[in-house]
């Protein structure tokens, strides 16, 4: 640990004494000392480039490398914010330093160069040996990636992975588009690298919903669970990157391969997990999708994956699980369908009131949001009982009196008006204490 901070030291103080286009300190991974590609930000506050840091970690090491203090890969957060500014950049920097032209640095790596003329060959189609060999020197490698991105092959690929899933023997070519997605997740693009391709792209959801929709029907095989994981993991990115117009062309089939990934508790992998939660919730963010997510089963599906979780308190991996969870559910209880799902779950009610005020601001804003939708005007009676028979009611008056954001507060004591008059009479809640508060 010492000698990473020792390079790490060095290396502030030469970019401070620097100028032009080396790299800002705070844009390079204290591991590799290269400015970063994919960075993720430890609990500790320290941000590392993906790619070093699970190195860092696969060979035994269970701290940070710089402040030594207890570190897992699940406790990785993918820190957006900064990816962004990093590729904000680069560009600009290259007024000083400009960057190699791609087939400078292909001409640096011959195998390299080798690997993305066939991939990029304008003659044929690459072969699946190929896409899997250029995807094994991309996964290895960040300078590999770079090149590859620069070079085209993310566009060839994605080109590749939609005119298979058009074509009729679609089941002859899972293989093909099984290397493709394997190369595009090596790749290890953001949504927002990934845009330009995605507009108006429906033949790339199409493919994927066939690929998701097929794995979805059967036993699935190591190598079908990674497919499955990479087809998630690009879906994730196409509906963050998808305008409304794309959202609202998804199909009712592709939200039930999608659900599915919640309820595989078995082979699904957290990484798996997380993608489906937010390729969900990126869906929702249309009004007609909601309906359709609702009447796939995932409010149902989310609650069971909270409730897996029981009687542990989130953290780490699990605490951002429960966070994507009330989002989704907050967001389902937008439409009549997600409000009826969450409230005819045996323990819907009382999964989401008991993360209230034991996760995160974020959790809370969003579980408050769901209690309220569910136990809205249109509440049954059996619903505003059942509030105060598993302690919501209680929780919400304990929001009250926590230091929560204003409008979540004035939610949940809009909530606890509406229905005083009921609750006040159940010896399941503090009479004294619902109206102190009100």
């Amino acid at each position: 640990m010492g000698e990473y901070i020792h390079r790490f030291t060095c290396l502030r103080t030469h970019m401070e004494s620097s100028g032009g286009g080396t790299a800002p300190h705070h844009f390079v991974c204290p591991i590799s000392l290269q400015p970063m590609q994919d960075p993720v930000t430890a609990p500790t506050g320290i941000s590392y480039d993906r790619r070093a840091i699970e190195r860092w970690l696969a060979d035994g090491h269970a701290t940070c490398p710089v402040t030594g203090r207890p570190l897992a890969l699940a406790d990785l957060t993918p820190n957006h914010t900064l990816r962004r500014l990093i590729l904000s950049w680069e560009p600009a920097s290259t007024t000083v330093a400009p960057a190699a032209a791609p087939s400078s640095e292909l001409h640096d790596d011959p195998g390299l160069a080798a690997i993305v003329a066939k991939v990029m060959s304008p003659d044929s189609c690459p072969a699946d040996d190929v896409l899997r060999e250029a995807a094994a020197m991309a996964s290895l490698s960040g300078f590999a990636r770079r090149c590859m991105v620069r070079a085209g092959v993310l566009t060839r690929v994605l080109r590749l992975f939609a005119s298979c899933g058009k074509k009729s023997s679609q089941e002859a070519m899972m293989p093909t588009l099984d290397a493709c997605l394997g190369l595009v997740d090596a790749l290890d693009v953001s949504a927002d690298e990934i845009r330009r391709l995605v507009v108006d792209n429906l033949a790339l959801v199409d493919a994927l919903t066939h690929v998701l929709v097929t794995l979805d029907s059967g036993s699935l095989s190591d190598g079908d669970v990674a497919t499955r994981e990479h087809a998630v993991r690009l879906l994730e990115s196409v509906t963050e990157a998808a305008d409304a117009a794309l959202l609202d062309r998804l199909r009712p089939e592709l939200f039930r391969a999608v659900t599915a990934v919640l309820r595989d508790r078995t082979t699904a992998s957290p990484g798996a997990t997380r993608a489906a939660l937010r390729a969900l919730l990126n869906a929702c963010g249309s009004g007609k999708n909601r309906a359709l997510v609702a009447e796939a089963g995932a409010a149902h599906e989310a609650i069971e994956l909270e409730l897996a979780s029981w009687p542990s308190s989130p953290g780490g991996s699990s605490r951002r699980v429960t966070e994507l969870v009330m989002a989704l559910l907050a967001r389902l209880c937008a439409c009549a369908e997600g409000r009826a799902a969450v409230a005819a779950h045996p323990a819907g009610i009382a999964v989401v009131a008991k993360r209230v005020l034991r996760v995160s601001a974020a959790a809370d804003a969003c579980a408050v949001r769901v209690l309220a939708a569910v136990c809205g005007r249109a509440a049954s009676p059996e619903v505003v009982r059942e509030m105060a028979r598993v302690g919501a009611v209680g929780k919400l008056c304990c929001v009250l009196q926590a230091d929560c954001d204003p409008d979540v507060k004035e939610t949940a004591r809009a909530v606890l008006r509406m229905h005083s008059g009921v609750w006040c009479g159940s010896p399941c809640v503090s009479a004294y204490l619902l109206s102190r508060y009100l």
